[in-house]
């Protein structure tokens, strides 16, 4: 009588699936702490697969290119801000009548977001930016905008009308963003403090409260 062995078949293939998976994620790491260390033009093939202890042929066949590759690194990237901004969202229970409290909490997700391998995230994120709207990294991207957007609209609910505006959301979003990513990669001793959350608080607070003027007068910058 002749064996099942399908479930030895089985087993081989989760096996084979766990070791391509760990040569991946090889793979990205080393990729990783490449453009961690350095800059978008130091990522090559040849010193990835000289890092992560494997041949350039082993690359390929995970990746075509360097493209390829990077284009992995800002999906995996965009799914960890998700994931993170997900999180804060779900488990979100402060009072919607205490501004600065509500304030630090968002500085400290953005934090959480932004201040683990800023530079990598950096590089990342401008991958991302420069993505066609439409594409996996695109629409991705625009999730988290809104999550982002939904955290604010929390945090100051009063305000949160202000929120809805594009040019409103850009200049927020980037004031606090690329604040707390060069205060990761230049000061990161004072990433944590008191002193830099009280001032991103002032920075979200003064931002949200004040309405410009009726009388504002003209543009200086012609439509």
């Amino acid at each position: 009588m002749q064996k099942d062995r399908t479930h030895i078949t089985h087993r081989a293939k989760s096996g084979s699936q766990q070791r391509s998976q760990k040569t991946l994620d090889n793979l990205c790491e080393a990729a990783c702490r490449i453009l961690e260390n350095g800059e978008l033009a130091e990522l090559t093939t040849q010193k990835v697969a000289e890092i992560s202890g494997y041949g350039v042929g082993t690359l390929y066949q995970y990746f075509s290119n360097k493209e390829a590759l990077l284009e992995t690194l800002a999906v995996r990237e965009l799914d960890r801000m998700l994931s993170v901004a997900g999180k804060i969202l779900a488990t979100w229970n402060a009072s919607p009548t205490d501004a600065v409290s509500n304030s630090r909490r968002l500085i400290a997700a953005m934090i959480e977001i932004i201040g683990e391998r800023p530079r990598l995230g950096g590089i990342l994120r401008t991958v991302m930016i420069n993505a066609a709207e439409d594409s996996e990294l695109g629409q991705g991207l625009l999730r988290y905008y809104g999550l982002i957007v939904g955290i604010a609209c929390r945090t100051h609910p009063e305000r949160s009308h202000r929120l809805h505006a594009p040019s409103a959301q850009f200049v927020l979003f980037r004031a606090i963003s690329s604040t707390i990513q060069t205060a990761a990669v230049e000061r990161p001793s004072l990433l944590r403090s008191r002193e830099f959350e009280d001032e991103m608080v002032r920075l979200t607070l003064g931002f949200l409260n004040y309405d410009m003027p009726a009388d504002a007068g003209q543009a200086v910058i012609d439509s």
